[in-house]
């Protein structure tokens, strides 16, 4: 797992949000929260962003889905990525520094750990790894983008 931060200027973040808030949606009962289409690096407003990531951090790697996410902090959903190579979640809005949820899936599967994540951080993890939008008590309002990378 590696975090990397200060992805975007504050200018930069704030205007891919403004665009994000406006693709999500309620996709179906099997998606929490609210999503996009997983084709979010198809679009102009986001291509900067892309290009910056993927030129920066992913030189050798192509970009197989990404959409993004908004969630409230009320929902659990383990899942992993098993068809790509690494999983990137770019925390959009995060005032809590809520990071992605792990579970130990080898050794203790009641072994949660949830890395702090500030707000414009990149978290780059194996897609295999079993992972969840992290659940808090209070209502939260994170978006971030998610990327499967091959």
């Amino acid at each position: 797992m590696k975090l990397y931060k200060n992805i975007l200027t504050e200018k930069e973040r704030k205007k891919l949000l403004t665009f994000v808030k406006t693709q999500v949606r309620d996709l179906s009962p099997k998606c929490p929260g609210l999503q996009t289409l997983m084709d979010l690096h198809t679009f102009d407003e986001t291509k900067h962003f892309y290009n910056l990531v993927m030129s920066k951090y992913f030189k050798n790697m192509t970009i197989e889905n990404s959409w993004g996410n908004y969630c409230e902090g009320d929902e659990i959903n383990w899942h992993n990525h098993p068809t790509c190579k690494l999983s990137v979640v770019y925390f959009l809005k995060n005032s809590d520094s809520l990071g992605t949820m792990f579970r130990d899936e080898r050794y203790n599967w009641d072994k949660i750990t949830s890395p702090k994540c500030p707000q414009n951080s990149l978290l780059v993890f194996d897609g295999n790894k079993i992972h969840s939008q992290p659940y808090s008590p209070k209502k939260i309002k994170r978006y971030s983008i998610a990327i499967d990378l091959i």
